[in-house]
């Protein structure tokens, strides 16, 4: 495997006001309790440590609650746009649950599924173990690395 095919890729995810209230809310308190993480860091390692079977029974109960509701499934605009760089493996992750919930008869997209995740994550204190170990397993890479320019 070349570093090219390894590299990881940019991937936006379309989240709504209470997407991003969940997302900072995350982020600030799993700062306080010691994680030291951004918002991309909490993305990555909500798609990593959530299972298929999780994402996809969290994707199932996000569209119950928009199918009960009456009119569109969000009455507020677009708040923010994350853009995170995930490894192939876990595009393929997502893209496998957008497909099996395909399979129900339920449109959805990745950033469908992101949502659904973010929205049913535990609490901060319930999961900042396993992300201090994503943090250990999966360091940050600096924002610089995979930005300079290729020598030969």
């Amino acid at each position: 495997m070349t570093s090219e095919a390894s590299a990881p890729i940019k991937v936006s995810f379309s989240f709504y006001p209470a997407d991003m209230t969940a997302l900072n809310h995350q982020t600030v308190e799993l700062r306080r309790l010691g994680a030291a993480v951004r918002r991309g860091t909490v993305l990555r390692a909500l798609i990593e440590l959530t299972s298929e079977t999780e994402m996809f029974a969290a994707a199932v109960l996000l569209h119950r609650d928009y199918s009960a509701k009456g009119g569109p499934r969000e009455t507020d605009n677009v708040a923010g746009i994350p853009t995170v760089d995930l490894p192939s493996r876990l595009i393929a992750k997502l893209d496998q649950v957008v497909t099996d919930l395909a399979a129900k008869d339920i449109s959805a997209n990745r950033a469908y599924v992101v949502r659904a995740v973010l929205r049913a994550a535990p609490k901060p204190e319930a999961w900042v173990a396993a992300v201090k170990k994503f943090l250990a397993d999966f360091p940050r890479r600096p924002r610089t690395v995979g930005n300079r320019p290729k020598t030969k």
